[in-house]
């Protein structure tokens, strides 16, 4: 087999500071999957690396060789640094290549002394434009690395490939810094500042008012998974409800539970338990029309020629999409197609984008997902990246007759890595929320082991703190009902260590019971949670008070709610 080569040119390294006396900056989420024609400044003033300037640069060979997953890697040394325990950093570079394919995929890695290599993200580069990598990882020892940027082909080639590096940067945060990144976006994110204004009924100001505020129901969906479990055990039922407000059947409104034979269809389970969600006022999205993997196709459709296959689909989509019509939030049409492609393989390379048009023409008002995994729990996937989401998504919305789809994110958030790459999970958040879709994580759980609560905590709190997130559902609950990967709750419906992980976050993002005095001026300030409220005021001084509901929603600018008192 013959070698390629491959030309790299660096751009010269400004040091702006190294591992002594670094200064802290707030997170920049901004990212763009667009190519430019220039390279924008390296953020961060290039961190730790500093590679900030334009130049010629000069001029690297690298071998080709082929991965252990098969892939044919063109690996390249960037610079070697030292990791701090601990530490999160965020990487970014702009690159481009000339000769070779049209594109090709250009990853982040970190190798540690052992040889182990830590993925952190990738893109894809272009020829004649540049391309924003973003990426991270967490340090989970104290030590030098060596940054690594791989070309990645699935096809050899013999022809030579040049690539070029421009405004490189790796970021250190300390885990506090990250921490505060996180509750200084959700006072911007999830909040807004409420003003109050009391009056008595000639107009004068109610100096001295006291506003009790109670919180009725939260602004941010937050939920849970469900199984068929809730239709008959009670104490399931009753767990459930007082806890969450949204959620995603795990297997029961899936092709294979309610159509096991040709035919004959059976939405029993399924109706009971979207009767039990809304009699309880809990949303659901639907999961989902179609799986696109082969084996979790019912038994009957798996053997189909593609003209049965097509007809049996496209009566499975019209008997469950407009059985539901109007009752979800949302349906995943398409369930893991960057892995899989059973509808593709059978139907032709439309398949997902011919379902999507189907799904919308029939509920035109419906918010439609794709759901993918490991986009944002595993950096070391290449199948399901931000770069390759988005171009799946954009080509199911250019079909004909899509134009006017509500798209959104689906990330489930399957984490089983002992420690998760928080900082990866962020910069693929940032590149996907350039799309300017709704991005909800999914089905989020976590592999068992001593720090399972602890991870999911970090997981959450990633998740519910970045901008562009809208809701997560979490893929877990009790072991009565057969949730053994994440279990929420025990035999008799009390907390595990990771039920009370939950529990603490969803009392701690609502604003619960506050209370206020006016001033002078009758007026009184809060920040408040988006989400609907009751309030009652009263003055000590008179024998009057009222009560008044309003909603706090990302959408309003000034919040001013007026009181006035008949006396």
């Amino acid at each position: 087999m013959k070698i390629a080569e491959a030309s790299v040119l660096l751009a010269t390294c400004i040091l702006l500071f190294s591992g002594h006396g670094v200064f802290s900056f707030s997170y920049d989420y901004s990212a763009t999957m667009e190519c430019l024609a220039a390279p924008k400044r390296a953020q961060y003033g290039g961190g730790m690396i500093g590679f900030n300037q334009r130049t010629n640069g000069s001029t690297l060979s690298s071998e080709l060789g082929v991965s252990n997953d098969g892939l044919h890697n063109t690996t390249l040394s960037l610079k070697t640094v030292k990791l701090e325990k601990g530490n999160l950093y965020t990487f970014s570079a702009w690159v481009q290549i000339s000769n070779g394919s049209e594109s090709e995929t250009v990853a982040v890695a970190f190798k540690a002394s052992n040889g182990e290599l830590v993925h952190g993200g990738e893109t894809m580069a272009k020829q004649g434009c540049w391309s924003l990598l973003k990426g991270g990882i967490g340090a989970e020892f104290t030590g030098v690395v060596e940054i690594l940027l791989m070309v990645v082909v699935s096809v050899y080639s013999s022809k030579a490939m040049e690539i070029r590096v421009d405004n490189v940067s790796l970021q250190p945060f300390t885990a506090k810094e990250w921490r505060s990144h996180q509750d200084k976006s959700i006072d911007k994110v999830r909040k807004k500042k409420v003003s109050f204004k009391v009056t008595y009924a000639n107009g004068t100001a109610a100096d001295g008012a006291l506003i009790l505020i109670l919180q009725t129901k939260s602004g941010f969906p937050f939920g849970c998974g469900m199984n068929h479990y809730i239709v008959t055990d009670e104490a399931y039922r009753q767990w459930f409800a007082s806890r969450f407000k949204v959620t995603s059947f795990t297997n029961e409104m899936k092709w294979y539970s309610t159509e096991k034979t040709r035919g004959v269809e059976n939405y029993t389970v399924a109706d009971a338990m979207v009767n039990f969600a809304e009699q309880n006022g809990i949303s659901i999205r639907g999961h989902n029309v179609f799986w696109d993997n082969r084996v979790m196709q019912p038994k009957w459709v798996k053997e189909l020629p593609p003209a049965e296959l097509m007809k049996a689909a496209t009566r499975r989509l019209n008997s469950v999409v407009s059985r539901y019509a109007g009752r979800l939030i949302g349906w995943d049409v398409m369930n893991e197609n960057l892995h899989f492609r059973f509808f593709e393989d059978k139907l032709g390379e439309n398949a997902s984008s011919m379902f999507y048009s189907m799904a919308y023409h029939l509920d035109p008002s419906m918010t439609l997902f794709m759901n993918e995994y490991n986009t944002i729990e595993n950096s070391k996937d290449h199948t399901a990246t931000a770069c390759k989401y988005k171009e799946e998504l954009e080509k199911i919305l250019s079909f004909p007759g899509n134009a006017g789809l509500k798209a959104a994110i689906g990330l489930e958030g399957h984490f089983r890595d002992p420690k998760p790459n928080i900082a990866f999970m962020r910069s693929a958040l940032d590149i996907l929320g350039t799309m300017g879709l709704p991005i909800w994580l999914t089905e989020v759980d976590v592999g068992g082991g001593p720090d399972q609560a602890h991870n999911l905590e970090d997981i959450l709190r990633e998740g519910y703190s970045h901008p562009a997130v809208e809701g997560i559902i979490i893929f877990g609950g009790p072991i009565a009902a057969g949730f053994k990967c994440m279990t929420l709750a025990n035999y008799d419906f009390e907390p595990t260590p990771v039920g009370e992980v939950v529990d603490k976050l969803i009392n701690e993002w609502k604003s619960g019971r506050r209370q206020v005095r006016t001033d002078s001026r009758g007026m009184s300030e809060i920040l408040l949670f988006h989400g609907d409220y009751r309030v009652k005021v009263s003055h000590p001084l008179i024998n009057s008070s009222m009560s008044i509901n309003f909603k706090v929603t990302k959408e309003t600018e000034n919040i001013t709610v007026l009181l006035q008192f008949d006396a």
